[in-house]
């Protein structure tokens, strides 16, 4: 049999393996295994494919040259700057985002809820826990949505309506910006920190707008370094156009190396179980409750394997089997500043910190 019809016999007899398998199994974990060992074959990554170049050292503030670099223009005068969350009970990575942000950020915003996107009940952590950023009250947009969103099957639909009221608060407060001019609005999760370097620029600079911000991967700390290719986070200058708060592919330009994405970067162990359980991709448990048991997380936490036993999302089988066997770093070069400045406070982020601990009960 000659070699170019043998390799489409056996693409197609694994094709066919596929269907089959999934057609009688009920196991996300199989199906999981079965899509994403064979992604390389059929899938393509999405995001954006236009990567423009970063150019930052420490020192050297944004100019005109500078702007010029990047291909865009300097502004004639800076834009106020929002950055909005949706927040769960990342305490730990809101202090470090905050401080970064803080020199570069006019207001932050943020909204919670009692429930997660899957109906679960939860403490308003933020609520609970605001003096702890009392430095920052003066800039705070605070909002509860407590009772406000009814529950559905659905989680992606229940997220839609959180980013939904999100739009809602920041275009209330847009008669607030100092100078008559809107803002420039930071889109992204609570565990994607631009770099406050990145958002000066931005500042500086007149970007084409929406811009993605590329940012470099972590999982459960920043010891295990995944890639560089998170993109979800982006700006947005609504002096130019309106949007709504999104998650989505919004234009096909991205920013490299614009910050950090660091998942799953929980000091508490009950805080894994609150984002396995709550947030929309949750389906991932598949029924396999062990995989929630304490000893199960802090296991994969210290040897950087998948917390829910899944395939890494790759498009090449050298990235599969790359981020199959991660391997921890000893660079912490280039992190947060506030970070590097309390390290012994964010132990659990740095390398040696992988023993995770349960929530003190006065923190309940």
């Amino acid at each position: 049999m000659p070699r170019a019809l043998r390799a489409r016999a056996l693409v197609g007899l694994a094709v066919f393996s596929i269907v089959v398998i999934s057609s009688f199994s009920y196991s996300y974990q199989l199906k999981n295994l079965i899509s994403y060992a064979s992604r390389p074959l059929w899938d393509k990554p999405d995001g954006p494919t236009t990567i423009l170049a970063h150019y930052h050292a420490d020192g050297v503030l944004p100019d005109a040259n500078l702007c010029a670099l990047h291909g865009w223009e300097a502004r004639t005068a800076e834009p106020e700057v929002w950055d909005a969350v949706l927040f769960t009970t990342e305490l730990d990575l809101l202090e470090i985002r905050w401080n970064e942000l803080d020199a570069v950020v006019d207001k932050f915003f943020i909204l919670e809820n009692n429930v997660t996107f899957t109906g679960r009940a939860k403490p308003e952590d933020f609520a609970l826990h605001r003096t702890r950023f009392a430095k920052f009250e003066h800039k705070i947009v605070y909002k509860s949505l407590a009772g406000s969103i009814p529950p559905d099957s659905e989680p992606f639909v229940v997220e839609g309506k959180h980013r939904g009221a999100m739009t809602g608060l920041l275009r209330e407060h847009l008669s607030s910006t100092k100078n008559g001019r809107n803002p420039l609005v930071i889109f992204s999760d609570t565990d994607e920190i631009p770099a406050a370097h990145t958002i000066r620029l931005l500042k500086k600079c007149a970007f084409a707008t929406p811009l993605h911000l590329r940012m470099r991967t972590f999982l459960y700390s920043f010891e295990w370094p995944y890639g560089d290719t998170s993109w979800r986070a982006q700006v947005h200058d609504w002096s130019v156009t309106l949007t709504n708060y999104g998650h989505s592919m919004q234009s096909d330009v991205a920013l490299a190396d614009a910050g950090w994405h660091c998942s799953f970067c929980f000091r508490y162990i009950d805080e894994f179980v609150t984002k396995m359980q709550g947030y929309s991709h949750a389906d991932r448990i598949g029924g396999v409750k062990e995989i929630l048991r304490p000893s199960h997380i802090q296991e994969v936490i210290c040897k950087g394997k998948d917390i829910f036993n899944m395939l890494p999302e790759a498009y090449t089988y050298k990235d599969l089997i790359s981020l199959m066997n991660l391997e921890p770093s000893r660079s912490m070069v280039g992190l947060p500043r506030f970070l590097v400045q309390n390290a012994q406070r964010f132990r659990f982020l740095l390398p040696g910190g992988c023993k995770r601990e349960d929530r003190p009960d006065d923190l309940e």
